[in-house]
């Protein structure tokens, strides 16, 4: 065996970073399981052939060898598994809303976040990102795509990236700068559709400085404000709610114009129900009434409703049924989400619709990838 001490220096240092590739299951799986633009060890054959050699010799020493560097506390690598979880909040019953002629939208969920899952514990490595993804239930969620983005002096930008293992988690390395959050979704199965749905970052913080590391908890959610200072802005925003989002839109007979059968009367009400198909993305079986005078708004607009499949029931307030048309830019772009049929009259079921543009690598941090369905209404 070489007995040179450069050779073991160099040795150890090789076996210290070969245990990255074993803790995070590289050549494990069909593709690695976390991906980055930013990992920096690779085999070399240079090294390939120091082991060739010392292994022919001692192959045992060198298992040792190999145990002893990958051996570490707990806290630097993913955890074995996650502990006991709180239950899920319960969200049932029926909520009633009035809008006035000059109200056009309504957050039917509130600014209310449901309660968090809890989360193995990690603590923060300087210069890495890394973190867990789950949903609500505390399962983690594997294929997650987590990006930051980092700025430098003179408007540079450079960015890393990674998808979560198994066990829900990332990690990679954060490009030197002031650094936020990017591309925080995941792509999942919504009523037989591969849908991007975007990730709540636990703690709602999106940016952070780059040198001394962070550790970031994503959570995919149902309904819930996205960043609170957007929605303080904009609450007539549907991408600063996690919920879906419905739209309606129509003509309207003003007082002393010629009356178009079609139209809705100025003076009347609208009544539209939205009841939950079987069960949300977590139970959720909660109903929803919104009342709507027309007045002088020929629009307006449901948000944050918990993600699942509804039963939508549009009329006058005198029981009068309503023709409800798919209408938009998100009209028939699913085949099965969105209104059911495409043309209805009083009755209907209705999915959300995410934007079919973006992957999940271009979907904001802290905003939800929902796109208000627009629904036109007739008499």
């Amino acid at each position: 065996m070489n007995n040179h001490p450069s050779f073991w220096l160099r040795l150890r240092s090789f076996l210290v970073s070969s245990c990255f590739f074993v803790d995070r299951g590289y050549g494990q799986q069909s593709g690695a399981a976390i991906s980055s633009e930013n990992r920096q060890h690779r085999y070399t054959g240079k090294w390939q052939g120091y082991i060739g050699k010392v292994v022919s010799r001692g192959s045992l020493f060198i298992a040792a060898l190999l145990f002893m560097g990958c051996s570490k506390d707990s806290d630097k690598g993913p955890a074995q598994g996650w502990g006991e979880q709180p239950a899920l909040p319960v969200v049932e019953g029926q909520a009633d809303f009035s809008l006035s002629g000059n109200q056009y939208y309504v957050n039917v969920m509130g600014n209310t976040l449901p309660r968090m899952p809890v989360f193995p514990s990690l603590s923060a490595k300087s210069g890495i990102a890394r973190g867990y993804v789950a949903d609500l239930h505390g399962k983690p969620l594997k294929g997650a795509h987590i990006g930051v983005s980092s700025s430098l002096t003179g408007g540079f930008y450079s960015s890393g990236s990674g998808l979560t293992d198994e066990n829900g988690y990332y990690e990679f390395t954060i490009p030197t700068g002031a650094a936020y959050f990017f591309g925080t979704a995941v792509t999942v199965t919504y009523n037989d559709t591969p849908a991007v749905m975007a990730l709540y970052p636990v703690g709602g913080t999106a940016y952070f400085p780059s040198g001394s590391g962070v550790v970031k908890n994503f959570v995919l959610l149902s309904y819930g404000p996205a960043n609170p200072d957007e929605v303080v802005q904009q609450p007539n925003n549907e991408s600063n709610y996690y919920g879906g989002a419905l739209s309606f839109n129509f003509n309207i007979n003003y007082a002393g114009d010629r009356p178009i059968p079609e139209y809705l009367p100025e003076n009347g009400v609208i009544e539209i129900e939205l009841i939950p198909v079987g069960t949300g993305l977590y139970g959720e079986t909660k109903s929803f009434k919104i009342t709507k005078q027309i007045g002088n708004m020929n629009t307006f607009n449901v948000h944050n409703i918990p993600v699942g499949k509804y039963t939508l029931n549009a009329r006058m307030s005198d029981g009068r049924k309503l023709k409800m048309r798919a209408i938009g830019t998100k009209a028939n772009v699913y085949e099965h989400l969105g209104l059911k049929p495409d043309n209805a009259v009083g009755t209907a079921t209705v999915t959300f619709t995410p934007n079919h543009q973006y992957t999940p690598v271009m979907v904001p941090s802290f905003k939800s990838n929902w796109d208000a369905l627009e629904i036109g209404l007739k008499l």
